[in-house]
């Protein structure tokens, strides 16, 4: 009789687990950016592209910065790759594909901000 062989399990249980400890603290990174900038968060919740943030309108200066956030955070982890080459390379995805501009994603948020701060001739700092 032969046995399953589940050497694949615990890695990839690792990884997806990882990868959510990843997003939290991504959107630990947008939260934080909020209140340092006086914007209100109104909900934090989990659906099923994953953990999400809703606050209030800022301006679009305070919003590209609360976007970048997110992503610069997980930026900012990859650095943990010297010692936990996993949780680094979980960061490094989470920041990437939030950085890249398509629906509901950060790096949209950050071309749209980027948009209406130069429509209004609004300073970039």
């Amino acid at each position: 009789m032969s046995s399953i062989n589940f050497h694949w399990f615990f890695p990839v249980v690792e990884g997806m687990g990882l990868g959510l400890v990843a997003m939290v603290l991504h959107e630990v990174g947008h939260i934080v950016a909020a209140i340092c900038l006086g914007v209100d968060v109104k909900k934090v919740g989990f659906g099923w592209k994953g953990i999400y943030t809703v606050r209030a309108s800022g301006t679009p200066a305070k919003n590209l910065l609360v976007s970048l956030a997110g992503p610069v955070t997980n930026l900012l982890l990859i650095l943990s790759w010297f010692w936990w080459p996993t949780f680094g390379m979980a960061n490094l995805c989470v920041g990437f594909v939030n950085l890249l501009p398509i629906e509901g994603s950060d790096g949209l948020r950050v071309w749209r901000c980027w948009e209406q701060m130069h429509e209004k001739n609004l300073p970039v700092s």
